[in-house]
C-alpha cells in the first residue's frame, strides 16, 4: 500500500472517533488541555501503524513525545488544537506524515468541521483531491499568521509592512489555509515535530515561498 493512501485511510477514520462525546483534562499546567479524544485518536493511530508498518517508528504528542525522528519514522498530532476542540471551535485538525528513507514522503492534514481534507505526496498538494498551491501577494496586502506565546514583538516587527494579522489557534489551520492559497504567510514559534512535520511537507509540494 502507498503511504499516501495509507494515511489518508486512518486519518479517515480517525475523524469519526472524534465525532465522540469528550472529557477535558488539564496536562501539565492549567492552560495546556487534552481530551480522551486526543488520547484515543493517538492511540488509534498508533495500532494501526504497527499493524502495517511494524519496522517504522512514531513520534507523537502524547504516548511519544520524547522519541526521535528516525530515517523510517511516523508523526502524528491526534488533535491540534485541543483548547479550539474543546470550546466548540471548529478551527482544529488531525494531521499525521510519514518519512521514509530519511525523507518525508506523504502528509495528511485533516479539519473535520469544515470538511477540508488535505493531503500531499510527491505529484503535489490537495485539498479534497483538488490540486492547490500558495498565493504570491505584496507583502502590504498579505494577509498572515502568528502562532504560539508571547507574540507581541513579532506582531511590532510587522507592523510596517501588514497590520492584516490572524490568531487561528489551530497552527494546522494556519499552515493548511497558507498552503491552499487563503493566507499568504505563517509564523510559527515552536520546535515539536508533530506540529511541523505534516504542515512543512504540505507546503513544500505547494510550492510554498521561503517564510
Amino acid at each position: 500500500m502507498r503511504e499516501i493512501e495509507f494515511l489518508k485511510i486512518i486519518v479517515k477514520q480517525a475523524i469519526e472517533i472524534s465525532k465522540k462525546d469528550f472529557i477535558v483534562n488539564q496536562k501539565g499546567s492549567e492552560t495546556d488541555l487534552v481530551t480522551n479524544l486526543d488520547l484515543e485518536i493517538e492511540n488509534f493511530l498508533i495500532q494501526e501503524i504497527k499493524k502495517n508498518y511494524p519496522e517504522f517508528s512514531i513520534v507523537s504528542e502524547e504516548f511519544n513525545s520524547e522519541k526521535q525522528i528516525t530515517q523510517n519514522c511516523f508523526i502524528i498530532d491526534p488533535i491540534d488544537g485541543t483548547i479550539n476542540f474543546a470550546n466548540g471551535l471548529p478551527l482544529w485538525g488531525i494531521q499525521i506524515a510519514c518519512i521514509k528513507n530519511g525523507k518525508t514522503i506523504a502528509s495528511v492534514i485533516s479539519l473535520p468541521c469544515m470538511n477540508e481534507f488535505y493531503w500531499a505526496d510527491e505529484t503535489g498538494a490537495y485539498l479534497n483531491d483538488t490540486k492547490i498551491s500558495v498565493t504570491n501577494i505584496s507583502i502590504e496586502n498579505s494577509l498572515y499568521t502568528i502562532e504560539g506565546k508571547n507574540n507581541l514583538c513579532y506582531i511590532q516587527k510587522m507592523q510596517p509592512y501588514s497590520t492584516h494579522m490572524r490568531k487561528f489557534g489551530a497552527v494546522c489551520v494556519s499552515l493548511a489555509f497558507l498552503a491552499s492559497g487563503r493566507i499568504h504567510g505563517s509564523v510559527y514559534r515552536n520546535d515539536k515535530p508533530w506540529d511541523y512535520a505534516p504542515r512543512t511537507f504540505s507546503l513544500s509540494n505547494g510550492r510554498s515561498p521561503n517564510l
